[in-house]
């Protein structure tokens, strides 16, 4: 039987009254932000570390994946507020070429900048950022219209009394606080966490001459052969902006019975945390010792948190199914599409399947949590099956997801209506009255 220790009750200030309270400020918060402050609403952000970007900058993951087409000729197909991001990061040179990701591409880029950017935008827009601030609990009224969200910074805890909330935590944090329903990977089974690391002084031009095959082949034999423990074999090395540096997404982090660590138990993330570290600094060596281009390089950083690919996320209005992805099914009511792979990463290995020469539909209803009044979700705990999820949570349609919530809780408070009421045919007129791009909109 558990101990059971009950906290008192206590009073706390309400510091804040916003419009709208987005909770997570990765690609989806920070479009969601700039989407309801375009509407001339007040928006407050939280962001439990010292800058924003979530998982493509804590986590290192250090690219814009979603923005092409797959197939023989990829082109940009997305566009909106991801392509007005990735501009901005083209105009500070924090951005290379797209790079080939089998049958499509991605952009990987300079997460300082990419933090840089962020902290303009939102200044620009009037935004209120709360970094180092946790979230803790949201509150509901008899209406289960949220009231207050408590949270929790360096100075205490306090609350904050919003008309509107975005959960854009990753995790479906404040969803789940008021026990609305959420699913969990594929009966229990989420995708596995990855550490990435970054290399330092390597040899560019031998590197750009690499067979991706061919080193994949190599971290295979060199793992049979016992000299490393190199557990993922099918690994991905992106040059970056900074000359001499490249990003490794090369490891695969389980337990030693192929159990995966999950993304909302300190003890799986404390795992997770220092066995991707050792497994960095093992694909490190490798490279080191094995690879021309990297025999005078060296680890120069891993990500400030374990990437994590899934969590919870929320039963929807709809739901975006595997079948949706792989047929490329098409939605009156989408608000972002996508030609990016199903990219499941898995305890036994990696899946990929590409949508060739087309794309599939993200239907607003995916974002609005069953029996929602005054939320909206958006990112990676958008509602959609296990296959799916592995497709859609990239960061061009996080950040499509992310500008269509925002602007979705500028026409709830107008029309004084729940979440529920909405569908995306409805988000999209009202994106256009105002003159926020859909994802789908191409630049005239």
């Amino acid at each position: 039987m558990k101990k059971i220790f009950t906290v008192d009750s206590y009073n706390v200030p309400v510091r804040y009254e916003p419009d709208v309270c987005v909770i997570g400020a990765g690609p989806a918060g920070v479009a969601a932000a700039i989407a309801a402050a375009r509407l001339k609403l007040s928006v407050l952000l939280i962001e439990k570390y010292g800058f924003c970007g979530g998982a493509t900058v804590a986590g290192l993951s250090g690219t814009i994946c979603g923005l092409f087409s797959s197939g023989n000729k990829p082109e940009q197909i997305v566009f909106g507020f991801a392509d007005e991001f990735y501009s901005m990061l083209q105009n500070k040179h924090a951005v290379v070429k797209p790079v080939k990701f089998g049958k499509t591409l991605l952009v990987p880029h300079d997460s300082l900048k990419w933090k840089e950017t962020a902290d303009e935008l939102l200044t620009t827009h009037n935004c209120s950022i709360l970094y180092h601030t946790n979230f803790l609990k949201a509150y509901t009224d008899d209406s289960s219209r949220i009231s207050y969200l408590l949270v929790k910074g360096y100075e205490g805890q306090y609350a904050v009394k919003p008309k509107m909330v975005i959960d854009a935590s990753g995790d479906a944090e404040v969803v789940h606080s008021i026990s609305l329903k959420t699913t969990f990977g594929n009966n229990g089974q989420v995708q596995t966490p990855t550490m990435i690391f970054k290399m330092a002084n390597v040899d560019m031009d031998a590197f750009l001459q690499l067979d991706p095959h061919d080193l994949n082949a190599e971290i295979e034999t060199a793992h049979l052969t016992g000299r490393y423990h190199l557990p993922r074999h099918h690994v991905y090395i992106f040059p970056l902006p900074n000359s001499g540096e490249v990003l490794c997404n090369m490891t695969r982090i389980t337990y030693p019975d192929g159990s995966v660590p999950t993304g909302i138990d300190s003890t799986d993330l404390t795992f997770a945390e220092t066995e991707g570290r050792k497994q960095a600094r093992e694909y490190a060596k490798f490279l080191m010792e094995n690879i021309d281009a990297f025999s005078d390089a060296y680890m120069s950083d891993t990500g400030a948190q374990v990437g994590i690919r899934q969590t919870r996320s929320i039963a929807g209005v709809a739901r975006l199914m595997n079948d949706d992805v792989i047929h490329a099914v098409k939605n009156k009511n989408a608000i972002a599409h996508s030609a990016w792979p199903i990219e499941l990463h898995g305890a036994g290995g990696l899946k990929i399947h590409y949508p060739e020469d087309d794309f599939y539909d993200i239907p607003f209803e995916t974002l609005i949590p069953k029996n929602a009044v005054n939320i909206l979700v958006a990112g990676r705990c958008l509602s959609a099956e296990h296959e799916a999820l592995a497709s859609a949570r990239v960061t061009a349609q996080c950040f499509g997801m992310g500008y269509a919530a925002g602007a979705a809780g500028g026409l709830i408070l107008k029309e004084n209506i729940t979440a529920t009421a909405l569908n995306g045919v409805m988000v999209k007129e009202w994106m256009k009255e105002n003159n926020l791009k859909n994802a789908d909109e191409t630049p005239i």
